[in-house]
């Protein structure tokens, strides 16, 4: 009998018949055989729906996958079956509160995640795999779909870890089972609650046995409680672990669960390794800072590095993250310094919030509440008001206060801010002119950040004043930390104002709601806590316009150079996965990237022995000592020696093609001299002046970087102003540098280089690059594939220098810089001389080991000790807790 000769539902039954023999661990061939005894045409019929059902879910824009051919040919799962029950469950309650399209995004992305773990039939699973999402972006909701899909498909046992403390569990568990746990009743055991992390239960043979029950555990990364879980799993038969298919979820992956020397990670680790080590059993990390994941050894097969993938979930477009607000750092083609949101605070102010560290100490602190933080505060009130205005209620309004990890800190900062707010309620009620400091706040702000630009209602002062002593006496002030008991919650049915201080939990996973202020003050420690911290990252629908960050120039100055790293890790995902590379090849990339000796760094308390690549990079110099002539005009009479030196040799200036000035096969001695002479500033920490010397003389010795191209970027038009020894003098840029207050005698300028001028020593426009490279004349053009063009048509591997003159007076028409001047984030700049700043555009190495040592400086560590007492603390409160609910039970 012909295909069409059966029924759409015979086709549909028969097609779920093949899915179901796949993820029982059959070749999608091998269950075709298995089927003999069916007809033929039913069976092709239904291969082909199979067939189908799979590329339609590749039809939905996917996220980027990183994985191995064969993993990805083998993709197994044809997504969700008619038998289903779990997963559609949770798709009707996400349609009620998402867009379609936003549902069939989360499907594809769960689908792809499923299909590239191991099916649950096979004799012996191993996954080890990671999503790679933003913070606060929808993570849970994917990991959610994935955790319905895989029950769905066979998987018995699902943990759920989370972050280091129970309320970060209690969220998770809370949502878990609005979502999934209580619409699924009959199908989902739940081994854990709200109120009760893991404990003893009924034994495992008589749960993991059943075929048809599926159970759930959201669990802290706790030893006490990983312990209890293994121990428990551990009681079942092994003909029970052997038919038990087990996924581990790991939410905030790179968080307590990776071995970083620390004993209570090691003992984590190991313990998450012990769950791991059962005969069927996959982990799939979650995180937003993937810098620890992939700093493992993927060397080590019992270890959790992604080895079998990497799925990359696209940034939604409304989404607030680090580049929305910081802006971008690396190309000045680029005029986005983000939006004017962030404000900075004196270094006085800073010192003043943080507890004294001595034994002691803390006792007799007594804090109060700073300029900085009075203006968050007020800024919180009015803000609020006017989202309430806007929508026409009121909505969850936090604001977050995050000086400390000590908990004993929070509550004293606690009893500052309540002192504060009855005195600012007192001035609101009872005099006259209290207003005034809020009316000049509110219009000195909301002149900043224009509200129609998103669509939203300018809101008046005189609108604010009648609803401001409202919004104030119902703000509640709760301290949130693994010793609090009034924890921070929000009901659906009653909204909450709230100013919340904490510490750990605030920078673990926890979701502010309406998150409109923050006032951030936190010792440096590492990249991915930084980031992971700005709990002011997510959706901000009705108020974009009316977030604010006050925090240090210091942090200001980190999550600018992290916006860099965290983009580059991201790109190098999507190349290695055009490129066909696998997991196992990303770890040398993301370790040698010349920003993570940083990161290295911040995780030590000495200096620390690194490996730098520039392989493929571009670094250039963006911080110079504006007041320091001296400095200054070495770096010209160090150009100028340059360009003297290479026409006695024999160059000449009009050497490029095109109408640029500069040089072409200079030596690699000829660079190496200047980079003797050039001074670059000590506090850069994207450009290292021994380490660029050390990899271009080790390339040097393996043929390649033996010749450089050297370029003058003067603008196109203008008259010469400074002499560096060419015909006629050179013209020179205009730049503004980054307003940071209390950062006096250096000129942050963020970035000198344009993205096009990777190619500015060849004579070739960008819509060439497009059409030789197959992109639209549309597409904006990355430095990846500008590097990618150069390569096509240069058979050796050049370096490229460019030479950036400055004009000392960004704004010569004006007096020197004043507070009034500053717009965007930026003031004018007034050096004691004109600046040179540089640029070294690197080909791509073709020596495997082109990473060189590098001697990191050691980074304050602050209060990484403490935060380890912290935690420890928290652990044996939750030990005594366990043994109190063991004992109830008993």
């Amino acid at each position: 009998m012909g295909a069409t000769q059966y029924s759409d539902n015979d086709v549909d039954a028969m097609a779920d018949t093949l899915a179901a023999l796949v993820a029982g661990g059959m070749t999608l061939q091998g269950a075709q055989s298995a089927l003999s005894h069916a007809p033929e045409g039913l069976v092709h019929a239904a291969r082909l729906t199979y067939e189908t059902r799979l590329n339609l879910i590749r039809e939905i824009p996917d996220p980027g996958v990183l994985a191995e051919i064969e993993r990805k040919r083998g993709f197994w799962y044809p997504g969700p079956r008619r038998e289903d029950v779990i997963w559609p469950t949770l798709k009707s309650r996400l349609l009620q509160e998402l867009p379609e399209t936003a549902v069939a995004g989360v499907d594809a992305a769960s689908s792809k995640v499923i299909g590239l773990g191991s099916p649950p039939g096979r004799e012996v699973i191993r996954t080890r795999g990671l999503v790679l999402g933003y913070v606060q972006s929808g993570k849970t909701t994917n990991f959610m779909s994935v955790v319905a899909k895989a029950a769905d498909v066979g998987y018995r046992l699902i943990i759920v870890l989370t972050g280091t403390t129970e309320n970060l569990r209690n969220q998770t568990q809370a949502r878990i089972n609005e979502y999934l746990i209580d619409p699924c009743t009959p199908h989902v055991h739940p081994l854990t609650s709200i109120d009760a992390d893991f404990s003893a239960t009924t034994t495992a043979d008589a749960i993991l046995n059943s075929q048809a029950l599926r159970s759930i555990a959201v669990v802290k990364k706790n030893p006490a409680r990983l312990r209890r879980l293994h121990k428990w799993i551990k009681t079942a038969s092994a003909t029970t672990l052997q038919n038990c298919p087990i996924l581990i979820i790991d939410d905030e992956a790179d968080q307590a669960s990776i071995d970083v020397g620390t004993s209570r990670q090691s003992t984590i680790n190991g313990l998450i390794r012990d769950l791991l080590s059962n005969p069927k059993a996959a982990y799939i990390a979650y995180t937003a800072t993937p810098f620890a994941n992939l700093l493992i050894d993927p060397s080590v097969e019992q270890d959790l590095y992604p080895r079998d993938f990497i799925v990359d979930l696209p940034r939604p477009t409304n989404y607030f993250g680090a580049e929305r607000i910081f802006g971008q750092m690396e190309s000045a083609d680029i005029d986005d310094d983000g939006l004017d949101v962030v404000r900075m605070m004196a270094e006085s102010e800073v010192e003043s919030v943080r507890p004294p560290r001595g034994k002691g100490l803390l006792d007799e602190w007594v804090p109060d509440v700073p300029e900085a933080m009075d203006a968050a505060i007020r800024w919180f009130l009015l803000a609020t008001t006017a989202r309430r205005l806007r929508a026409g209620r009121a909505t969850h309004s936090s604001m977050l206060i995050h000086t400390s990890m000590l908990a004993a800190a929070h509550e004293k900062t606690a009893e500052a801010v309540i002192d504060h707010l009855d005195a600012l309620g007192a001035e609101l009620a009872n005099e006259e002119g209290a207003a005034q400091v809020f009316r000049t706040l509110w219009d000195a702000e909301s002149d900043r950040v224009d509200a129609k630009s998103f669509g939203n209602r300018n809101i008046s002062f005189a609108e604010l004043v009648p609803h401001l002593l409202v919004t104030l006496r119902e703000t509640k002030v709760i301290v949130d930390n693994y010793q609090s008991s009034d924890r921070l919650k929000y009901d659906k049915e009653h909204p909450q104002t709230a100013i919340v201080i904490g510490g750990n939990t605030l920078s673990r996973g926890l979701t502010l709601e309406g998150l409109i202020s923050s006032y951030f003050v936190r010792a440096s420690s590492a990249y991915d806590t930084l980031l992971q911290m700005g709990r002011w990252f997510g959706y901000r629908a009705g108020y974009e316009d009316l977030i604010r960050i006050w925090m240090s120039a210091e942090l200001k100055n980190w999550f600018l150079m992290l916006s860099i790293v965290e983009a580059e890790i991201r790109q190098e995902i999507r190349i290695y996965e055009v490129e066909g590379k696998t997991p196992a090849e990303l770890p040398v990339k993301i370790r040698t990237h010349p920003q993570m000796s940083v990161t290295s760094a911040a995780k030590m308390r000495a200096a620390v022995k690194a490996q730098v690549s520039y392989s493929g990079r571009r670094v250039q110099t963006i911080m110079f000592k504006e007041n320091d002539s001296n400095w200054l005009r070495n770096n010209i009479a160090a150009t100028r020696q340059l360009f003297e030196r290479l026409i006695s040799e024999g160059h000449v200036e009009s050497e490029l093609p095109g109408s640029r000035r500069g040089f072409m096969d200079v030596t690699a001695s000829s660079i190496l001299n200047y980079l003797e002479s050039y001074e670059i500033h000590e506090a850069a920490k994207s450009i290292d002046k021994d380490a660029i010397k050390r990899y271009i003389q080790q390339e040097q010795a393996a043929g390649d970087l033996t010749r450089w191209n050297v370029v003058v970027m003067e603008p196109l038009s203008g008259e010469g102003e400074l002499n560096l020894g060419l015909t006629g003098k050179v013209r020179l840029l205009r730049r503004k540098k980054m307003y940071i207050p209390n950062n006096e005698g250096t000129a942050n300028l963020k970035a000198i280089a344009s993205t096009s001028d990777r190619i500015a020593d060849l004579e070739v426009g960008l819509d060439l690059v497009r059409q030789s490279l197959g992109m639209k004349a549309s597409d904006q053009l990355s430095d990846r594939q500008l590097l990618q063009y150069r390569q096509l048509r240069e058979t050796n591997r050049v370096g490229l220098l460019c030479i950036y003159p400055i004009a000392k007076e960004s704004d010569p028409s004006r007096e020197p810089a004043s507070l009034e001047r500053i717009e965007n984030g930026r003031a004018p700049l007034f050096a004691a001389d004109h600046v040179i700043g540089l640029c070294f555009m690197f080909p791509e190495s073709r020596n495997p080991k082109s990473a060189v040592d590098y001697v990191a400086a050691p980074v304050d560590a602050g209060y990484l000790e403490t935060v380890e007492d912290e935690l420890r603390a928290a652990d044996e409160l939750d030990e005594a807790k366990a043994i109190e609910d063991e004992k109830v039970k008993s």
